[in-house]
């Protein structure tokens, strides 16, 4: 069977306090029981004491003498304490004896008492005890005294009332500390199983694909506020990741779109007989097709980058003369359009993986290229920033507005999408170079002002570079 968290959490409060209660109860009901034992001996003791101390003085008081008729009337008031006093002269002599005066009020007392020590303790041990006690009155034996009395110690009514009592306080105590713990206890599971619920009700919601819910009601405890920011920080991240997938998915099919409409268009004409398929046309067909296997390469290269199971191919070299390299590569191409392209590095001895530190190179001077007019320049640099490597690329090219910055590094995301065609980028450059020096741990930052150029600054940590 199956309980809810509010359920258990309150039986649980409800049971500790009654164990502990109970436990209380029976811990000083035995503190009680043996401190009370010890109290009703001492006073019987001091009972005693007070009779004979009593007969010492009212023998003063006699004249030296016994009186039989005070005898008696000391004799009947201890029978009303559960006490049986037998007195003797000093020659030996009963002067008054309880069990004489009334035998059966004594058996009354003492069955009465044995009655009330067994229904306190039913393996009670007991029975008629008698002390004896001598009388002196200045050093001068006048007698002796034997108090009989239910033994070694009984409890009067008066005690076992005075018991009771204090065991219905006990139970009385207990069944309002169950009470409470029955309050707090709701209360308290309330207070945690509220929030839960909430939190299960939203993940509900998130496994639906209802990623816009989430948990707004505040909490004191720390746990449940990092539950609370855990499910929140997973509804943002799901529901980012989905735009990211529909987005994705539609800016695939968008750029697919193009090309195969074309290639198909063309196609279906030649097949008609419409157009020839001559030279310029199959290689108009051709150039679709290269098109699209860009896309298509680029994607898998981004999944690759971007995979968790990444594996570096770590080795040293020299960055200056991987630089150096790439630059020779594009000198033809910047000659072409009258684009300066200089360096200004140091030597920096790297530990990293050299082919994907040419790719993120190769791909930001592609860009800086593309979008620097005739005229323009494009600047390389390198230097040491406390424990990192700075790379800096700098162009005087048309610049990006500060609106686009922020989604430069996003998929098939382009500035001004009519260039996309002139300039047959495939919009997953700049992500790929993101990927790759997040792989190494690095970080890269853009500034750009439209009509002044760009600047992309990448930082890679020495620390992170080393094996």
């Amino acid at each position: 069977m199956k309980y809810t968290l509010r359920f258990k959490l309150t039986s649980a409060f409800l049971l500790i306090t009654l164990i502990f209660s109970l436990l209380i109860g029976l811990f000083a009901n035995i503190i009680l029981q043996r401190q009370f034992k010890i109290y009703v001996m001492d006073n019987l003791n001091q009972t005693n004491e007070k009779i004979v101390t009593t007969l010492e003085s009212r023998y003063r008081d006699w004249g030296n003498k016994w009186d039989l008729t005070g005898l008696e009337n000391l004799g009947v008031g201890a029978l009303t304490d559960g006490l049986m006093l037998r007195i003797r002269d000093g020659n030996d002599t009963i002067l008054w004896d309880a069990m004489t005066h009334n035998r059966g009020l004594c058996a009354e007392i003492l069955q009465g008492m044995a009655t009330n020590m067994k229904r306190e303790n039913a393996g009670f041990a007991g029975g008629y005890t008698e002390k004896n006690y001598q009388i002196t009155v200045d050093n001068t034996v006048a007698g002796t005294v034997t108090i009989g009395y239910y033994g070694p110690y009984f409890y009067t009514d008066n005690d076992i009332n005075y018991l009771n009592t204090l065991n219905k306080i006990l139970i009385l105590g207990t069944a309002i500390a169950g009470l409470f713990s029955l309050l707090i206890g709701t209360y308290l599971a309330k207070r945690l199983s509220v929030p839960i619920a909430r939190v299960i009700n939203t993940a509900e919601q998130i496994s639906k694909g209802n990623y816009n819910d989430r948990i707004t009601e505040k909490s004191d405890t720390h746990e449940m506020i990092n539950l609370t920011k855990a499910i929140n920080t997973l509804a943002d991240t799901l529901e980012k990741q989905e735009i990211l997938r529909k987005r994705l998915t539609a800016d695939v099919a968008h750029e697919l779109r193009t090309p195969i409409a074309n290639l198909q268009s063309h196609l279906e004409a030649m097949i008609d007989g419409i157009w020839e398929p001559d030279l310029k046309r199959l290689t108009s067909c051709h150039e679709e097709t290269l098109r699209m296997t860009k896309i298509v390469n680029d994607l898998g290269k981004l999944a690759v980058y971007e995979s968790e199971n990444l594996i570096l191919n770590k080795v040293s070299f020299n960055l200056a003369d991987v630089i150096q390299d790439i630059v020779l590569n594009f000198e033809n191409e910047f000659r072409k359009k009258n684009v300066t392209l200089s360096t200004d590095t140091q030597e920096q001895n790297l530990i990293a993986d050299k082919d994907m530190m040419a790719q993120i190179l190769t791909n930001l001077i592609s860009n800086a290229l593309k979008y620097t007019p005739a005229g323009g320049r494009v600047t390389i640099s390198t230097s040491d920033i406390d424990d990192n490597v700075q790379i800096v690329l700098q162009d005087t090219g048309i610049g990006i507005s500060q609106e686009d910055l922020p989604y430069i590094f996003e998929r098939f995301y382009r500035a001004d999408q009519s260039r996309s065609r002139i300039t047959g980028g495939s919009g997953i450059g700049l992500t790929i170079v993101k990927s790759l020096i997040e792989a190494h741990h690095g970080k890269i930052y853009v500034h750009s002002e439209l009509g002044v150029g760009s600047q992309f600054i990448i930082l890679l940590p020495k620390k992170s570079m080393e094996n």
